[in-house]
């Protein structure tokens, strides 16, 4: 989550550290996937954004973190 966060963040201080520590917990290869992924939400938020999709109002997830069997209140903001 550091590297994930650190990219989100634009901390350019701890983004190192973090890729090093995701590297040896990881690997290459999956550090290369993690950053694959942080890239694409990375697009999808700002695709929404762009169009002004509602994402930003937790009532519209509800339902679905429902049918996956969670709350969004479980999850720490």
């Amino acid at each position: 989550m550091a590297f994930a966060d650190a990219l989100d963040q634009h901390a350019t201080t701890d983004l190192a550290e973090a890729r090093d520590q995701l590297v040896s917990a990881v690997g290459k290869a999956g550090a290369e996937r993690a950053a694959g992924v942080v890239a694409t939400f990375q697009m999808m938020n700002r695709l929404l954004d762009g169009v002004g999709a509602p994402v930003n109002n937790r009532k519209h997830f509800e339902p679905v973190a429902e049918a996956l069997g969670f709350k969004l209140s479980d999850i720490p903001r």
